[in-house]
C-alpha cells in the first residue's frame, strides 16, 4: 500500500506479511518509488490494476506467479514444514 501524508510525502507498506513500512521523504510519487527501489523494495502491478509493494525480505518470499493468477500466497520456509 501507497500512502501520501499531510506533508505531501510518500511512505509504502509492505504487502507481505511482515507490515514493514518504508518512509520516503519525497513529495514525488516517482521519487518516493525510486527511493524505495534503491533500499531494495519492488513494485508490482497486480491483476487487478493495483500494486503490490514488497519489502525486501518478503520481495524473495513472494509467489509471482500466483500473483499473475489473482492470488496472493506467499512461500512457506522450509523451516515450517
Amino acid at each position: 500500500m501507497v500512502a501520501q501524508h499531510a506533508d505531501k510525502t510518500y511512505k509504502f507498506e509492505c504487502d507481505g506479511l511482515c507490515g514493514e513500512v518504508i518512509y520516503t521523504d519525497q513529495r514525488s510519487f516517482v521519487q518516493a518509488r525510486n527511493v524505495s527501489q534503491v533500499d531494495g523494495w519492488e513494485h508490482r502491478r497486480s491483476p487487478s490494476d493495483g500494486w503490490f509493494n514488497y519489502c525486501p525480505r518478503c520481495r524473495e518470499e513472494s509467489d509471482s506467479a500466483a500473483e499473475l493468477a489473482g492470488l496472493h500466497f506467499f512461500k512457506r520456509p522450509e523451516s515450517d514444514y
